[in-house]
């Protein structure tokens, strides 16, 4: 009785685990750039005396889907999108070289080219820095330009760190993040092509991840009363033999 309580325990953490990653995507679904992220499930034969007993499942490493998401215009300045495996660099907030597909940019009050969620974008020659300006341009190749107050004439006044990564060399840190498996920064590539006054949108899809979402839901749920009814069926076994003695 134990061991099969065991297994059904197995199964509901397994179900939780998988609760957890499929509710953080649908919850991003509007987060530009953002990239899936699925479970791998294992099972772990138990043998005893040379023969198998019964089967555990767990869960194993998680993994990232990169399949590209929608482009979306938006016609804003400092939006830019990215295509192929390209990514963008940023300063993440543990002082870090990171990557992100997020081109939502903004500028703090210091002048600092920044993400959405405050990390600073990175060029060739470190922070980018945006001076009062009329107008800002990010060309395909990655060069920001800025038309200063006063002036009619575009003034470039850096270029992104575009980087073209494998998506088997990265992986993706709880801030969301990509960071180089082996922890070294990556070169830059001039062949990455930039899409200004445009975002890229998430890859989640949606219905698909609420349809997945329900089904496991629904595994957990029968993982909950098979654990439930075992532990009655115990109880009961318990008062029968309570009752023989």
């Amino acid at each position: 009785m134990d061991k099969a309580i065991f297994i059904g325990m197995g199964g509901q953490t397994s179900a939780l685990r998988a609760l957890e990653i499929l509710s953080n995507n649908l919850a991003n679904v509007n987060t530009p750039g953002f990239r899936a992220d699925y479970e791998t499930m294992k099972q772990h034969h138990v043998q005893d005396g040379g023969m198998e007993t019964r089967v555990y499942s767990y869960v194993g490493s998680s993994y990232t889907d990169f399949k590209q998401g929608p482009t979306l215009q938006t016609g804003r300045d400092l939006d830019a999108a990215l295509s192929g495996n390209g990514m963008f660099t940023v300063q993440s907030k543990s002082g870090k070289e990171g990557y992100t597909r997020a081109g939502n940019f903004a500028v703090t009050v210091d002048g600092f080219l920044s993400t959405a969620t405050g990390e600073l974008v990175l060029g060739k020659k470190g922070a980018i820095q945006i001076p009062e300006a009329e107008k800002v341009h990010i060309g395909d190749d990655g060069t920001i330009s800025v038309r200063p107050t006063g002036s009619e004439e575009m003034v470039a006044v850096g270029k992104l760190k575009l980087v073209n990564i494998k998506p088997g060399d990265v992986e993706k840190n709880t801030d969301g993040l990509f960071y180089s498996k082996n922890g070294r920064k990556v070169e830059e590539d001039d062949t990455v092509k930039v899409t200004s006054g445009a975002l890229e949108g998430s890859n989640v899809n949606p219905v698909e991840t609420l349809i997945k979402l329900i089904d496991i839901s629904r595994h957990y749920e029968i993982h909950s009363n098979l654990i439930k009814n075992l532990s009655e069926q115990a109880a009961t076994a318990n008062k029968l033999l309570d009752v023989k003695s």
